[in-house]
């Protein structure tokens, strides 16, 4: 809900885009303008926590609503409001099952504030966006399939009672492609996103600042494509760089995803026993996650070896040395060997370290499972799994 706590990144981001999913109440607290598109829109803004208390002035020119200084409240929380200074609805239309359809949604210098904190942003932009009808919202039933074709968000700012915790120039994503009302393919990117360390839970924030971060600026970025007729999903690459830290990559692909597994997972999705049950004659093709080193294995290591009261190499050596003994329970010992040569070369002198699995054929869900409740030991060679560092 629009409400909830902005204690964080996640919380902040969940706050944002829940302005254009609210439940509705029977009864309207704002004056109607007059414009089907607006009071549509308003409709959906006002709900039961959420209050549309009052707004500057609606215009129409064209196409295209413009309603100004928005001021959304909450009746149970007298500290807690949304501002949006202007809202621009581009081709609106109401459908004939009630949904409101917009070409494009803009809102600008947006506030969110409450007693817990709060988030501002200058701009959020919403294009192809399907918004549930009054009855589907009061169910929370939304429309099915993607609402929208592409989201932008930018110049965001994420603060809690005691300041700002973070910013993030911009957050986009966008739907590529589509099979009926399922999505095929899309990417999403957050960038520059600047954490404050010192706002952030007091553990965390200690282990950070010990290592000698103050501020942590975090990219991500990833993008997907779903063929159904092959029942195969690629994700060439999801990237989570960290500046001056490390950067970490993951790639797949995965099997048995037909148009009826997919369709069945969106139903399940809050039952997860039936889910997982769904998810077990899923393959997997191949998968890879790579670490890039940018300076945080080394500081790591200065950090411990400190705590050790050693050198660095010695500590290394230390480490390294009882890889064999750890790694005896795979029960393979040519995986040992390059298991053992490569995080000894990582850890000696830190660049990248790569994990790939890359089986003969691809390898059920459901027989990872078992072979992990069962003999894990075995998962590396079903898998057939390789490690390398710094290539």
């Amino acid at each position: 809900m629009m409400f909830s706590r902005v204690s964080g990144f996640a919380a902040g981001l969940t706050a944002a885009v829940s302005l254009i999913a609210l439940q509705t109440s029977p009864a309207l607290a704002f004056d109607p303008t007059g414009n089907e598109i607006a009071d549509a829109f308003l409709t959906l803004l006002d709900s039961e926590e959420g209050t549309v208390q009052s707004y500057g002035s609606v215009d129409a020119s064209g196409n295209t609503v413009t309603i100004s200084d928005l001021l959304i409240t909450n009746e149970d929380d007298k500290d807690a409001k949304v501002t949006i200074v202007s809202t621009v609805l581009t081709g609106g239309e109401l459908q004939s099952n009630g949904r409101l359809k917009l070409e494009n949604l803009t809102l600008e210098n947006l506030e969110l504030a409450a007693d817990d904190g709060g988030m501002s942003l200058d701009n959020i932009s919403v294009s192809a966006l399907v918004l549930p009808s009054a009855e589907e919202a009061k169910t929370n039933d939304s429309p099915v399939g993607p609402g929208y074709e592409s989201f932008e968000a930018t110049s965001i700012q994420i603060r809690d009672e005691d300041g700002k915790v973070a910013d993030i120039q911009k957050i986009s994503s966008s739907i590529d492609s589509m099979d009926g009302d399922l999505p095929t393919s899309g990417q999403f990117a957050i960038t520059g996103a600047t954490i404050d360390v010192k706002q952030i839970e007091a553990d965390e924030a200690k282990s950070l600042t010990d290592l000698g971060y103050e501020t942590l600026s975090v990219d991500v970025s990833g993008s997907g494509k779903w063929d159904p007729d092959a029942a195969t999903i690629n994700v060439p690459a999801l990237n989570i760089n960290a500046k001056d830290a490390a950067s970490l990559t993951i790639s797949f692909s995965l099997g048995g995803v037909t148009r009826d597994v997919v369709t069945q997972l969106n139903e399940t999705s809050d039952n997860p026993e039936e889910a997982m049950a769904l998810l077990q004659n899923i393959t997997i093709a191949n998968a890879k996650i790579r670490l890039d080193d940018e300076s945080l294995t080394g500081r790591i290591l200065d950090q411990e070896a400190q705590k050790a009261g050693v050198e660095v190499p010695v500590y290394v050596s230390g480490l390294t040395g009882g890889l064999p003994m750890m790694l005896g329970v795979l029960q393979n010992k040519e995986l040992e060997a390059k298991v053992t040569e490569a995080v000894t070369e990582f850890l000696t002198t830190p660049g990248s370290l790569e994990i790939a699995a890359s089986p003969a054929a691809p390898v059920p869900v459901a027989q990872i499972m078992g072979t992990a409740m069962f003999a894990p030991q075995m998962i590396p060679q079903i898998l057939s799994v390789g490690i390398t560092a710094n290539q």
